[in-house]
C-alpha cells in the first residue's frame, strides 16, 4: 500500500515539472505524455518595450536564422513599469517582430512598426481602413504575409471586409514594406488558415476556410507556383486542381472558424478552437490529422483545455496557431493561442488602465505522439 501511494505522489510531483513521465513497473517502462504551458515562451511574450500585447502570433522562418511573428491589434511602447499596466485600448492595428531562431530573450527581438512607430502594414492609407495579418511564408528575398482588408463600421462587431484581401510583401533582410498584392476572388473563402511550401513540387499551398454554420467550418486548399506569388491560383476540386474557385471542394471540416494548418513530417495537422464569441464559452483546442494535403482529416480530437481563468471565468479565446519551426528536442510542437480579455464576465479596465497579460498569446507544448503515434 505504501509503495502504491509513493508512486501516485511521485507521479503528481513529476507531472508538474515535465511533459514526459517514465513509470517503471515490473521491469517495463510506460511513457505518459501531457500538454503543458511553456514558461520560456511565456517570458518571451512578457515584454516592456516595443510589442507589449495583442492577439495573433503567426510565425514563419524568413532565412538567415530569423523568424518573423505577426500580430493584430496591438499595444506597443505604452507599458508602465510601475503599475505594470497599459491603457485600456491598443494603439496600432498590427505589427511584427523578428526573432533570432531559438533565442527566447525578448530583448533580442525587435518590433517592426512603420517609420512613425505606428501600424506596420496598411494597404489602404485612408484612416477608416486597416489590415489584420495572418499566416505567411518566404520566397527568396521576400516575406509574404496574408492580410485581411478591413474597414471600421458601426454595426455588428465594428468591422467589415473592405475588398480583396492582400499579400503584404516585406523585403528581406531590410524588413521594409515593398508593396501589396490583391489576392484573387475566392467566393468567400478566406485563405488565412495556413501556407505550406513544397520546394520539390514547386508550389505554395494555401489553406482557407468558409463557414457553413457557427459549428461547421469547411476547409479548402489552393496553390500557386513558388516562382511567382502573383500568379493565378488553382483550387482543389475533389479530383485535381482547377482554375475556377467555384469548383473548389472542401478537404475537411472543423468545429469553428478559428483554424490553422501546418505540415509536420509527412502529416498535415489541422488545429481549431472550440467556438467562442465571448467569456465563459469555448475552452478546448482540437487537432485533426491527414496523410494527404487534400484530406480526409480525422475527426476533431480535444488536445488541450485552456486554464486561463480570472475570478473563476474563462476568457474569450481563439487562434490556435502551430509553429513547426519550433519542435523541441523532446519532439514537442509549440502551439500558441490568443486570449482577448474576459468580456462582460470581469471588468478588466480599471481607472483607465489594463493588465496586458489578459491580451497576450499563450504558448503550450504538445508531444507529437499525442497527435499521431507515427510522429
Amino acid at each position: 500500500m505504501r509503495v502504491k501511494t509513493f508512486i501516485v505522489i511521485a507521479l503528481i510531483i513529476c507531472a508538474c515539472t515535465t511533459s514526459i513521465i517514465h513509470l517503471v513497473t515490473q521491469g517495463k517502462t510506460h511513457k505518459i505524455l501531457r500538454v503543458y504551458k511553456d514558461q520560456q515562451v511565456k517570458e518571451f511574450f512578457t515584454r516592456e518595450t516595443g510589442w507589449i500585447a495583442s492577439d495573433g502570433g503567426y510565425s514563419f522562418p524568413i532565412g538567415n536564422g530569423k523568424v518573423m511573428w505577426t500580430y493584430g491589434d496591438s499595444f506597443t511602447n505604452d507599458y508602465d513599469s510601475v503599475t505594470k499596466t497599459v491603457p485600456c485600448l491598443f494603439n496600432v492595428r498590427n505589427c511584427a517582430m523578428v526573432q533570432p531562431m531559438n533565442d527566447w530573450d525578448w530583448h533580442h527581438t525587435p518590433t517592426l512598426l512603420n517609420p512613425q512607430k505606428s501600424t506596420f502594414l496598411k494597404s489602404n492609407p485612408a484612416d477608416n481602413y486597416f489590415n489584420w495579418p495572418g499566416a505567411g511564408f518566404r520566397l527568396k528575398d521576400t516575406a509574404y504575409i496574408m492580410c485581411f482588408n478591413l474597414k471600421n463600421v458601426t454595426t455588428g462587431m465594428g468591422f467589415a471586409s473592405a475588398g480583396p484581401d492582400v499579400f503584404a510583401k516585406i523585403k528581406l533582410p531590410e524588413m521594409t514594406v515593398a508593396g501589396y498584392h490583391n489576392l484573387p476572388d475566392c467566393g468567400g473563402i478566406n485563405f488565412s488558415v495556413g501556407f505550406v511550401k513544397d520546394d520539390k513540387a514547386g508550389y505554395v499551398y494555401a489553406f482557407g476556410q468558409k463557414g457553413r454554420s457557427v459549428w461547421q467550418n469547411d476547409i479548402y486548399a489552393a496553390r500557386f507556383p513558388e516562382r511567382d506569388a502573383n500568379a493565378a491560383w488553382q483550387f482543389w476540386d475533389g479530383k485535381g486542381w482547377s482554375n475556377d474557385y467555384k469548383t473548389a471542394s472542401a478537404i475537411g471540416t472543423a468545429p469553428s472558424n478559428s483554424c490553422n494548418i501546418c505540415k509536420v513530417k509527412n502529416k498535415y495537422l489541422l488545429f481549431s478552437s472550440e467556438f467562442s464569441l465571448g467569456c465563459d464559452a469555448g475552452k478546448k483546442i482540437f487537432v485533426q490529422v491527414s496523410d494527404k494535403l487534400a484530406g480526409p482529416f480525422t475527426k476533431p480530437k480535444a488536445i488541450y483545455t485552456i486554464d486561463d481563468t480570472l475570478q473563476g471565468h474563462y476568457p474569450f479565446f481563439y487562434l490556435p496557431i502551430a509553429h513547426p519551426e519550433y519542435i523541441n528536442d523532446k519532439n514537442e510542437l509549440l502551439l500558441t493561442y490568443s486570449i482577448n480579455g474576459y468580456g462582460n464576465c470581469v471588468n478588466t479596465c480599471l481607472n483607465g488602465r489594463y493588465n496586458p497579460n489578459y491580451y497576450r498569446p499563450r504558448g503550450i507544448r504538445i508531444p507529437l505522439q499525442l497527435i499521431d503515434p507515427s510522429l
